[in-house]
């Protein structure tokens, strides 16, 4: 079924299953997402302002062009989402353990993708992000804490400001322009032998 144009509100979609769906230019205004599920669904052009997750599922879903900002999933499971175009600055991507707030499980997102998605001030805490593909994503302002970052691809990716806090590094992925932006972020200086 495609949705077109919705304005989705309050308890609407609470508790439930979606399946092969197409969403295009549709609101989510402080929906109420709660034991809500989406699996092979598009969410074309859509707005997230104000959502709220709770114990939401997102499986093989695509976001084009949609905006996602200003959002904590902390309360979100999202498995093989494609989040290329997509605008998603502000966000807090993160998991607790059983609901404890003062401990934080890993948050397996290696079959997401995040190339040529906007990322600007987001913060990543304890993410395994192993191979996944940031190519061309804004990450302004972006923090990554206690993440592994192992062949993590972020060729061409706008890291001006980006903080890597205790994280995993190995063969992670910058073209010469971030590797300048993430030496000057910490600090060093480039000067040519004279």
């Amino acid at each position: 079924m495609n949705y077109k144009d919705r304005d989705f509100k309050g308890d609407e979609l609470k508790g439930k299953d979606f399946e092969d769906e197409v969403f295009i230019n549709c609101r989510f205004f402080e929906v109420d997402l709660k034991f809500s599920s989406f699996k092979n669904c598009q969410f074309k052009t859509c707005d997230f302002s104000g959502v709220i997750f709770n114990l939401t599922s997102f499986t093989k879903c695509f976001f084009p062009e949609s905006k996602l900002s200003n959002l904590d999933f902390s309360a979100v499971l999202y498995r093989d989402c494609d989040f290329s175009t997509t605008v998603m600055s502000n966000c807090v991507f993160q998991q607790y353990k059983n609901e404890n707030k003062n401990e934080r499980k890993k948050y397996d997102l290696t079959a997401c993708n995040f190339e040529n998605s906007n990322l600007e001030r987001s913060v990543f805490v304890y993410c395994d992000l192993k191979g996944v593909s940031f190519k061309k994503a804004i990450l302004i302002g972006a923090v990554f804490e206690k993440c592994d970052l192992k062949e993590t691809d972020f060729f061409g990716a706008d890291i001006g400001g980006m903080g890597i806090e205790n994280s995993k590094l190995e063969k992670t992925i910058l073209d010469l322009n971030g590797f300048l932006q993430f030496g000057n972020s910490k600090g060093f200086i480039l000067r040519e032998q004279t």
